[in-house]
């Protein structure tokens, strides 16, 4: 072996702290046995109770589905009337911070962390997503570290994001792709 050459995986080191570790381990026993069983739409309020009780900063009348995965819920701040649907998954290693009236549909997975891939050592890079106001994050879509979905900001099902996201845009596709400006229609109501 010269010296260019790594071993694969020999260099790796887990940076958790003991703290973070034992932090996760608590959390994810009370995720089993007191968040996801509660799955009806009554025990909204209990599940932003729970996550409270573990760091998570979530406004008034935002509802979070039992299926939800939060990895780190001190690492999740939650605005007013906001969802996040059945079966997302928050990674979040890093920040995740979602404003009001924001959708994170179905299946979604929000990825704020990677990996150092330069190093041997592979280590964690734990990065913050940003999900403004009024955004609609679609069925299935990915999130990836660094990025900014802004005000109003549609995420089309399935696409997967790396760069910012222009408020007012909608994008979809792999990477996603610009595709037009979000036009919002007032509707009129007429009395008979």
């Amino acid at each position: 072996m010269n010296d260019n050459e790594i071993k694969v995986g020999s260099e790796y080191k887990r940076t958790l702290s003991y703290k973070n570790i034992m932090a996760r381990v608590a959390w994810n026993i009370v995720y089993m046995f007191l968040f996801r069983p509660f799955s009806t739409i009554i025990f909204e309020k209990w599940r932003n109770f729970i996550l409270r009780i573990f760091g998570a900063k979530i406004g008034k009348h935002t509802s979070i589905r039992a299926s939800a995965k939060i990895w780190a819920p001190w690492n999740l701040e939650i605005g007013e009337n906001s969802c996040i649907g059945n079966h997302v998954n928050i990674y979040n290693t890093g920040n995740v911070i979602i404003g009001n009236n924001a959708i994170i549909s179905d299946r979604a997975f929000i990825c704020p962390g990677s990996h150092d891939i330069s190093s041997p050592a592979f280590p964690m890079v734990p990065s913050t997503i940003t999900i403004k106001d009024f955004a609609w994050i679609a069925s299935e879509a990915f999130i990836g570290p660094k990025v900014t979905i802004g005000e109003y900001a549609v995420v089309g099902a399935r696409a997967c994001v790396f760069k910012d996201v222009e408020p007012w845009s909608v994008v979809g596709g792999n990477p996603a792709v610009f595709l037009k400006k979000r036009v919002i229609v007032q509707e009129t109501c007429t009395q008979r």
